[in-house]
């Protein structure tokens, strides 16, 4: 008898056409779902902290990078130990180091220790990076390739809602109910909880990149470069993982600054940025079951750029809304009050939250379609490099940005360099189809 495990997906596929009836990708998904969740509301209660105690962009914009700069060091050689690796350890071990990062915030009592707060972001990002490549190089084997635009929506609708869920209801409730500290210590429990539980999953066991002889030092830095060198041979993958960079430092820019539009813009106070996020996470929500509802083999970049579009539109709209609305006010007899100033934000935001979906989920699929088993662990990890390294300065200049010059004149500089993006990219596509044409390696299945 063969001791390799048969693709769950070959196994599963007959009783079901949907991710959900696979009992191995539900455990996997309800375990995303708990734990990113929890993690929005430590980046909720971290993100208002700074902005109450400094009133500064640019130490909001700090958290952020203590978050995000580590992938920049470590995500690429995250991608080739976890094709080396066991995935189920790799994400089992992966929540635990998060839930001790956690647990450490407790002993930061005043603003003068947020520096153990930095440090301990970066601890909790550096073990992230070796949860998302193992989850992303498996969901492909767990459901197969016929299921995996709906595997994705699914997982990307979480983590839209856990965006949801984390900073505008469950954080704020935590927080008020529990205290900070309490907060801490209950999801440091629900780590421990899910790093048990992914233990135990029954898991497909995949084929490991081939181990050649030599210097393991050298034997890594091969296959780091076989890794770089398979995206490079591919234009699809190269310019996906470029657009998914760009949208993914635009999120992060606008969280960075978003606190501070909500206080000074539609003056209200900085953990009502919950005001703009629900609506938007709702709306995220319903533009992930457009996607699934639209989605063809051959219009995944197509979807893309709209995406890009309508996010660049929204982010222009919240930087002239307030400027439009007394200019209006000047002219006319209408003057609207900051709860209709507010209300007018909520709808730029639903537009942002549902065009985001249509960048985040084809151009995902993407990677996963056009990479093997052997190195989707790499191509992934290079996403989370790339992204990274692409979000450092304009996450650090926005905040800086944003003190200087102002917060409406940063949202206009961002949205009308997203909208670009996505118009000009569009035009390639209408007009050079097939350099875009997914190439799939057809590994999944």
């Amino acid at each position: 008898m063969s001791s390799v495990t048969p693709p769950l997906s070959t196994r599963r596929r007959s009783r079901s056409n949907h991710p959900l009836a696979n009992p191995s990708f539900l455990a996997l998904w309800a375990v995303q779902a708990v734990t990113q969740t929890v993690q929005n509301v430590i980046n909720f209660s971290l993100l208002v902290l700074a902005q109450t105690v400094t009133g500064s962009s640019a130490q909001v914009a700090f958290i952020i990078l203590s978050f995000s700069f580590p992938a920049v060091i470590f995500s690429t050689l995250a991608g080739v130990l976890v094709d080396r690796w066991d995935k189920r350890r790799v994400m089992a071990w992966s929540n635990a180091i998060r839930g001790a990062a956690v647990l450490s915030y407790i002993f930061v009592n005043k603003p003068s220790e947020m520096a153990w707060v930095y440090t301990a972001s970066f601890i909790f990002a550096t073990s992230a990076l070796f949860f998302s490549p193992a989850m992303g190089t498996l969901i492909p084997k767990i459901v197969g390739k016929d299921q995996l635009i709906a595997a994705n929506s699914i997982f990307n609708v979480t983590f839209m809602a856990s965006q949801f869920l984390g900073f505008t209801i469950i954080g704020w409730l935590m927080i008020r109910t529990l205290g900070l500290r309490n907060v801490f210590i209950v999801v440091f429990t629900i780590y421990l909880i899910a790093s048990v539980v992914i233990a135990l999953l029954p898991l497909p066991t995949m084929k490991a990149v081939a181990q050649k002889a030599g210097n393991p030092l050298d034997r890594m830095w091969t296959e780091l470069l076989e890794g770089w060198r398979y995206i490079a041979a591919r234009r699809q993958m190269v310019v996906t993982i470029l657009h998914l960079s760009i949208a993914n430092a635009i999120f992060l820019v606008i969280g960075a600054i978003g606190p501070a539009f909500v206080s000074e813009i539609i003056k209200r106070r900085a953990e009502d940025l919950g005001l703009l996020l629900a609506p938007a996470g709702i709306c995220a929500l319903l533009g992930a079951l457009a996607v699934q509802h639209f989605a063809r083999p051959n219009n995944r970049h197509g979807m893309v750029h709209f995406g890009l579009i309508g996010v660049g539109a929204s982010i222009i709209g919240l930087a002239v809304i307030a400027p439009a609305v007394r200019l209006l006010g000047r002219f006319t007899a209408i003057d609207l009050s900051l709860s209709q100033l507010t209300a007018l934000a909520v709808v730029l935001g639903m537009g942002f939250g549902f065009s985001a979906a249509f960048v985040a989920i084809p151009a995902q699929t993407v990677l996963q379609e056009s990479s093997t088993d052997e190195i989707r662990g790499r191509v992934l990890a290079t996403f989370f490099t790339v992204s990274n390294a692409a979000s450092f300065l304009p996450i650090v200049l926005a905040g800086a940005v944003a003190d200087r010059l102002g917060i409406l004149e940063t949202f206009g500089l961002v949205g009308a360099f997203i909208l670009a993006v996505g118009a000009l990219s569009q035009y390639n596509y209408t007009r050079y189809p097939e350099a875009w044409r997914i190439r799939t390696p057809g590994s999944i299945d």
